[in-house]
């Protein structure tokens, strides 16, 4: 027998796994249950309901993103290497994910509001810095978000190793630019 508070991260893990795959509005409690492998009456008693974990995902999701900021000099390397070879046992990749999946929900999109609000761009302006922070954080939050979509649209980018090689690199390059202080945006 587990404890509740395993229970508790396995419905976790399991909620963000299908909202990455699914999104919000084509999951229910019946289906984090089965792929908790717990009666989806636990999803109820840990969580209060679907939106509520939707929440605790969403906070999950953001704290993981905020992890991987850490030291400017290497944001771009660990970045390359979350979203294009899926590291950290894909954590932020399965954020990206969800979040992508939330704009064809009225209501998810609400409770990302009400969870994140603005500070989604704010935190991330102010750790960039410097001169048009605001543009370079929208432009950066945009580059990462698609180069995900595009990954998952294509099945993890099937390319020969030398191509694969030039797309990580020009991703790279693409951030780095963005994480200048005076980029050619």
């Amino acid at each position: 027998m587990r404890s509740a508070e395993i229970t508790r991260q396995v419905i976790l893990h399991a909620a963000l796994n299908l909202f990455a795959e699914e999104g919000f509005e084509t999951v229910g409690v019946r289906d984090i249950g089965l792929r908790a492998k717990v009666d989806p009456s636990l999803v109820n008693r840990y969580y209060g309901g679907k939106e509520e974990l939707f929440i605790e995902v969403v906070k999950a999701c953001h704290a993981d993103w905020r992890h991987l900021w850490g030291a400017k000099q290497d944001f771009a390397a660990r970045v390359v290497k979350e979203v294009l070879h899926g590291g950290n046992d894909g954590k932020v990749l399965q954020g990206i994910l969800v979040m992508l999946r939330v704009t064809g929900s009225e209501r998810a999109r609400h409770l990302v509001d009400e969870t994140l609000g603005s500070s989604i761009f704010a935190q991330l302006e102010a750790w960039l810095g410097g001169p048009e922070a605001d543009v370079r954080a929208r432009m950066l939050i945009a580059l990462i978000g698609g180069m995900a979509f595009a990954r998952d649209l294509s099945g993890d980018f099937p390319l020969e190793d030398a191509r694969a090689a030039a797309l990580a690199q020009a991703f790279e390059a693409s951030i780095e630019r963005l994480l200048s202080s005076s980029p050619s945006v």
